[in-house]
């Protein structure tokens, strides 16, 4: 039998996220998160706020609900207290939102209150007592209500609950009473506050049923019998086998809450368990489920679902972004508490962690991949009347390297499967003035270096001089071509990387230059840092560098201020700052790989059938680490134009790009080098096709789905592709 859909709204929260644990078998569950990411296995998961309209809706349209259980609140009592407005806007303005999204279809919604909304001056309430709201946020519950209840087929639980929170910064009256007491805290229990609360899963099993036998109404739904908050974490201390010395019964009013509290919150379930033909359990029962359930440390389980944290947080799916989360963060304000915020230790420990995992014998870190293709050329003694072979399908960078040192780029055109520089091309384009090559690994595939090393040494032997092969792997660390690490150096002589912050890690802006050659590392150090040398064996002037040799002194003292510029260098020095983010970056590099393999496998099976698609093609002899995904559309069978696709997109808070417009068809190159369109044509034809769509780590299988469903829908494929 097909399973229903289910919806949760707030699924990190604390009853969100345990509905989900305990209903994820029966149900094809969608949870909704605003603030706080949660993955959990078998649910999907979406980040809505409840207060976009739009999206909101667009997430209801693609899901297809049968059943709504809202979830989600602020559920804080003083928080609301302190914060009227926000609680306004979440609790009340937020439902209207749900409520008026599925006026029109057949949903069941079962919406979650609270017993705040009684005054709590009686006790063992009745769903036709008066509302009474002592505090703001039952006023706001209440509000809610009176907004769900106008909505056919809906379920108002009046409710209270204990269970497992997600996060580990926020825990259930239970969670807390056991967190505090084991380790020696006092608390205070409030033996004037009485309430009939249930554990979580006993909560869901009563939903379960719920929607089993189509109820509907308003429902006082909690435990048959009633206990004071101080007896319950008394009893909750007792059944773990804590002492119960460091709880202190007190009167509520006397703590001097932010929130009036009522006292006698008990409830008659009667109504409910005559609904459900059933005896809802007595707080005996319930806590004893819990207990239960706390030793066998289901608790772990739950809070495994909290997804980590990567900042930045952004309500829009760009094409890619940097990827930080606590330890990239501690990492760098480390360093900020030492005095080392241009030059120390990180830089080479980052430096060697590079040639760790790329297995370069030396990595030259610098502040940009530009900085390091620019002295990678120099290196080479690319200068004027030398010309550089470049990709046509690059960023600038590439091909502006050459024209600093005075050289010329000449672009080849690319191979059409692959995207990247032609092997063929590069032998046709190579001649006695080429100084260097310099193959792009454009997306993140490797080019076929084998191939291209071959052509060059065969021009070495023609042309008598040496030609330099610097790999651009901005977009292949942690790519492979036979086996061979990209980075290894092993088809060339230098391998430039880049760390913006769309790239594979990150240190802000930033690169580096790879080589085995210790002849070009010294020359890049130097480069890299205006050409100066504070290393006395190297010094050309000894005479300034150390104080006159004295009578008796076997060696002369050195003048430790002095420095020598020995050629002109620049200053494209990466900081200790940059380098401390690197150095954490890098230790994530294989989580990140494995999660773009995910994403990259999924887009190939989802894309795969659908017309005037083509889809990226991976060479035999490459393992890619895909930095982009790039798409080829038949923009005129579909009908519309490329803006007009992005800016669909973009709607949906999906944003993509084009990668690359020809290098050769920009204002610079054709004023200065005579370039012009027509000169690479399989690079225009891949131009007038190519879209790059979001790529990056943080995605959640919820933004990969959204990716897919939106240009599945601009396409016009039917729903209910099978990936």
């Amino acid at each position: 039998m097909k399973k229903k859909k289910l919806l949760i709204t707030g699924i990190s929260g604390l009853l969100g996220s345990n509905l989900a644990y305990v209903l994820k078998n029966r149900y094809e569950i969608l949870g909704w998160y605003h603030d706080h990411p949660i993955s959990v296995v078998g649910v999907s998961v979406r980040r809505v706020n409840v207060l976009d309209k739009n999206l909101l809706k667009t997430s209801l349209v693609e899901f297809q609900p049968d059943i709504i259980i809202h979830c989600a609140a602020q559920a804080n009592v003083d928080a609301c207290e302190e914060n009227p407005r926000l609680a306004e806007s979440l609790n009340v303005q937020g439902t209207k939102n749900l409520i008026e999204s599925v006026a029109s279809l057949p949903i069941k919604v079962i919406h979650i209150s609270t017993d705040l909304v009684y005054s709590g001056k009686k006790g063992r309430y009745k769903e036709t007592d008066a509302l009474q709201p002592v505090n703001y946020y039952g006023k706001t519950k209440v509000s809610a209500e009176i907004i769900v209840s106008k909505f056919p087929r809906s379920v108002i639980l009046r409710t209270n609950f204990f269970g497992w929170n997600v996060r580990e910064d926020k825990h259930s009256l239970a969670e807390w009473a056991i967190e505090e007491i084991s380790h020696h805290r006092p608390i205070l229990g409030f033996k004037d506050v009485y309430f009939s609360s249930l554990y979580t899963f006993d909560l869901a099993e009563i939903v379960h049923k719920i929607i089993a036998r189509d109820l509907q109404g308003v429902f006082n739904c909690g435990s048959s019998t009633a206990v004071s908050k101080y007896n319950f974490v008394k009893a909750i201390a007792r059944k773990t086998g804590l002492a119960t010395l460091y709880i202190k019964p007190v009167f509520v009013d006397a703590v001097g809450l932010p929130a009036k509290r009522g006292k006698n919150l008990s409830l008659n379930v009667a109504k409910l368990s005559k609904g459900l033909g059933l005896k809802l359990p007595t707080i005996e029962e319930t806590m004893n489920r819990f207990i239960k359930d706390y030793k066998r440390r289901v608790y772990d389980q739950v809070r495994s679902w909290q997804a980590k944290v990567y900042y930045p947080t952004m309500e829009t799916i760009p094409y890619g972004r940097q990827n930080l989360d606590e330890d990239d963060i501690e990492a760098v304000v480390a360093v900020m508490k030492t005095g080392n915020l241009t030059q120390g230790p990180k830089i080479p420990e980052f430096e060697n962690a590079l040639c760790q995992v790329t297995d370069a014998s030396f990595a030259v870190a610098v502040n940009s991949a530009t900085s390091g293709l620019h002295i990678a050329c120099l290196s080479a003694g690319v200068g004027p009347g030398d010309e550089v072979i470049t990709s046509a399908n690059t960023f600038v960078a590439s091909a502006n390297c050459a024209v600093y040192c005075g050289g010329k780029p000449v672009f080849a055109d690319i191979d059409p499967r692959t995207y990247n520089i032609s092997p063929e091309e590069v032998e046709r384009k190579i001649s006695p003035r080429t100084k260097a090559v310099i193959p792009v690994h454009f997306a993140g595939q490797s080019c076929d270096m084998e191939t291209i090393k071959e052509i060059v040494n065969r021009a070495e032997k023609k042309f008598g001089h040496k030609i330099f092969i610097i790999e651009d792997a901005s977009h292949a660390l942690g790519s492979k071509f036979k086996d061979t690490k990209v980075g290894s150096c092993a088809y060339s002589d230098m391998v430039v990387l880049s760390f913006h912050p769309v790239k594979h890690i990150t240190t802000g802006e930033g690169g580096a230059v790879l080589t085995k050659d210790k002849g070009l590392l010294r020359k890049l150090q130097f480069l890299r840092s205006h050409g100066i040398t504070s290393t006395s064996e190297e010094f050309e002037y000894e005479e300034n560098a150390f104080d006159p040799l004295l009578k008796g002194e076997k060696s002369p003292q050195q003048r430790y201020w002095y420095y020598e510029q020995q050629h002109l260098g620049f200053n494209y020095r990466i900081t200790d700052l940059q380098c401390a983010l690197g150095c954490s970056q890098i230790k994530k590099l294989d989580a990140f790989r494995k999660r773009r393999k995910e994403i990259v496998d999924f887009y190939n099976t989802a894309f795969k059938n659908i017309q005037h698609i083509v889809t990226p093609y991976a060479a035999d002899d490459c393992d890619t680490n895909f930095h982009l995904y790039v798409l080829l559309f038949d923009f005129e069978k579909i009908g519309l134009t490329r803006a007009q696709m992005m800016q669909h997109l973009r709607d949906n808070k999906i944003y993509t790009q084009v990668h690359y417009i020809p290098v050769y068809t920009q204002p610079f190159y054709r004023n200065t080098f005579g370039s012009r369109w027509g000169d690479c044509v399989e690079m225009e034809r891949y131009y007038k096709k190519c879209l790059s769509i979001p790529l990056y780590p943080a995605m959640t299988e919820s933004d990969v789905q959204t990716v897919f469903r939106a240009i599945q829908t601009i396409m016009g494929s039917p729903r209910g592709v099978k990936v």
